[in-house]
This record gives structure tokens, sequence and C-alpha cells, in this order.
């Protein structure tokens, strides 16, 4: 059973959550944007970023393709909704989650090179 997420002055203190259930790798940060108003004027808004991905590497040695991620709202609400997002992307494809590979049993991903460039060739 998934845990859930701490309360939400954890993450008004600027602290990252993360964690793993069986083969599912997730974590949630604060983060911010700016935003223009109809008259004009910008001001920041606060979310909640929650990214899942599967084993067995860390967040940035997984490909891209294969991380999922999805802003909620800076609240109470929003973490609820947060806490319901992770249980149901587990509970929707149990069997995928529970069947990860292990960390020796697989390679790392490495991004692939880059193109050449038509103009230098």
């Amino acid at each position: 059973m998934l845990t859930g997420i701490p309360l939400l002055h954890y993450f008004k203190s600027k602290n990252k959550y993360s964690g793993a259930h069986f083969g599912m790798r997730y974590h949630f940060k604060p983060a911010k944007r700016k935003l223009t108003k109809e008259d004009g004027t910008e001001e920041e808004q606060s979310y909640l970023l929650g990214v899942i991905w599967p084993d067995p590497w860390a967040e940035e040695k997984t490909d891209p393709a294969l991380r999922i991620e999805r802003e909620f709202p800076f609240s109470d609400e929003g973490l609820a909704q947060a806490a319901a997002w992770l249980a149901e992307t587990f509970a929707a494809d149990e069997e995928r989650w529970r069947s990860c590979p292990g960390i020796l049993d697989c390679e790392p991903w490495t991004p692939p090179a880059p193109e050449p460039d038509a103009e230098k060739a």
C-alpha cells in the first residue's frame, strides 16, 4: 500500500519528497511558474510537480519517454489529488510495476547521439 505524501507544510519549506513502491519510483517537489495576467502584469504561481518512472535507474538515467509528469495545485486539495494519482497510476498497471527489472538485470539508458548538422557535412 502506498503510504502517501507529507503535509503541505513540508513542501512549503521547499523540500522534495521521493519514494518507491515495488518498481514504481516517484518524487514530488514544489515548483513555480510566471503567469501573465490580462492586464499584462506577471505573477508567480506555485504548484506541486509529481514525476513517476520505472525501476531500476534514477530519474536522470531513465529514458524520458518512460517518465510520467503531472502538475497539481499547491494546496491541500492538490496534495490529495497527487496522492490519488500515485495510487491510481500503480493500480492501473500493477503487473508492470511489480515486474520491473532489478539494477543488475539491465543496462542504463544512454541518450542518443546528437545528429550531425547537415551544413557541416
